[in-house]
């Protein structure tokens, strides 16, 4: 979205009322006449309320944007509010909207509802262009358009979920990754040959029943020449899940089963867009986990590339395979600080919190402490889950080193307790994104489909860890 100087004359002007008493609005505004509004009580500023006023001079609109109470305001309520008011905009095609309130917040909450994924669609839907911000400072201005800039990124991995699996393969998210290159920025894409050579085994074994080659990526960004801090975020980039020879019995939705590869290269996209001073290192193991006469068979075992020997208890279980050999690859070979890996990994973290958080899983308090702080800013929750040395038994084998899944119960757990011994003793946390990366419905400012969890969320945990 563009950003432009606003005045009362222009197309759509959002004026924020606030109610002085129960359900009684301050309509005191020197600019606009709302007598004729007062006098009909049909606007309460009730939180989210919107109501079009056409005036006979000025602006052609007045979006009157109920907002509750002034003592109970939050920065989410700020989002829910502003998300509500784009979207009434879109109802009428506006293409820009000026305001007369900045924060960080207001900013967040256009951006979240402005989106529509429409690549298949032959009409498409109108979103809004540009945002006129009436008397803003050059603070106002600059926070603004970094919001929008980080927002290139999460759209970015709403677009990648989104499309179809044919469409975002293997081979599409490295063209992606290598779009990317540039100053600071350095890609690496390794194919079959090289997984083969190097033995990210697991990996491959997912990738058997596959027509499409598995790769490895990896994206190098040093935004800090003179900083040794390297965040490695990991994500899992499963192409499309049928699960194997374990069959799954729905999979309308599973072409998101990568949207933690599309949520490190939204990353990528926004700290290159607002020139993060930070280092990063994302790395994506990707393939399709798809069923031939060549798929990986459960009961087998298979040599990682840490060495550890796997059992194949579920070919369902496929994420955290691929993540495994990631992980102890990257974790060698670049030595970060810190390990972050994002994964659509588990139905169990679904079960326990549906699609309003997401499940963390951490060998370190203090870094999971910063996330969940991160979280409660940008509201994209997250809640630990324990990783108790007991729950080691429920992945024991008589044949293997670990099994890939296991008895049942704790799903979620037995996920991040199989991940956590491909890390060794480098800090790290898991973020289970299975129920908020893809939505059933839309909801709140969240669109039905892929939500790009997670960029905003790290994002914020780099500028302030």
């Amino acid at each position: 979205m563009k950003l432009l100087s606003g005045s009362l004359n222009d197309d759509c002007i959002i004026l924020p009322l606030w109610q002085k008493g129960e359900h009684t609005p301050d309509f005191k505004d020197k600019n606009f006449d709302l007598r004729a509004v007062q006098a009909s009580k049909d606007f309460k500023a009730d939180e989210g309320e919107v109501l079009f006023v056409y005036p006979e001079k000025g602006a052609k609109r007045l979006l009157l944007l109920g907002m509750g109470k002034k003592e109970e305001m939050t920065p989410e309520r700020y989002r829910r509010a502003y998300a509500t008011a784009t979207k009434a905009a879109n109802s009428k095609k506006i293409k820009t909207l000026t305001l007369m309130d900045y924060n960080k917040a207001i900013a967040e909450g256009i951006a979240l509802a402005n989106y529509a994924f429409d690549t298949y669609k032959t009409e498409k839907r109108s979103l809004i262009e540009a945002v006129s911000l009436l008397k803003a400072t050059p603070k106002n201005l600059a926070e603004f358009a970094r919001v929008f800039t980080v927002f290139e990124g999460v759209y970015a991995a709403r677009n990648m979920v989104n499309l179809n699996a044919d469409d975002m393969t293997p081979a599409h998210l490295a063209a992606f990754a290598e779009k990317l290159s540039g100053p600071h920025i350095k890609v690496h894409v390794h194919d079959k040959i090289w997984l083969k050579k190097k033995g990210l085994n697991l990996l491959l074994a997912v990738s058997k029943g596959s027509v499409v080659d598995p790769a490895l990526i990896v994206i190098e960004y040093r935004g800090d020449a003179k900083s040794k801090e390297n965040t490695m975020v990991v994500g899992k980039g499963v192409t499309y899940d049928t699960g194997g020879l374990n069959l799954k019995t729905e999979m309308g939705d599973m072409k998101c089963d990568m949207a933690g590869a599309a949520a490190a290269l939204g990353l990528i996209v926004a700290a290159k867009g607002v020139a993060l001073k930070k280092n990063i290192t994302v790395i994506i193991p990707t393939t399709e986990n798809a069923i031939s006469g060549a798929s990986y068979k459960q009961g087998d075992v298979y040599t990682s590339y840490l060495g550890k020997t796997v059992e194949i208890d579920n070919t369902d279980a496929e994420g955290r395979l691929i993540l495994a050999d990631a992980l102890a690859w990257g974790n060698k070979e670049y030595k970060p600080t810190r390990i972050i890996d994002m994964a659509t990994l588990t139905g169990g973290v679904v079960v326990a919190f549906a699609e309003e958080v997401t499940g963390l899983m951490s060998n370190d308090e203090a870094l999971a402490g910063k996330i969940q702080t991160a979280s409660a800013r940008t509201f994209e929750r997250v809640w630990p889950l324990p990783l108790y040395d007991e729950f080691k038994d429920l992945l024991k084998s008589d044949i293997a080193d670990i099994k890939n899944c296991g008895s049942k119960g704790a799903s979620s757990i037995k996920g991040g307790i199989f991940l956590k011994e491909f890390v060794g003793d480098t800090p790290w946390a898991h973020l289970d994104i299975a129920g908020t990366a893809y939505l059933d419905g839309e909801k709140r400012y969240l669109p039905k489909g892929a939500t790009g969890v997670g960029v905003r969320l790290l994002m914020d945990f780099l500028e302030n860890e």
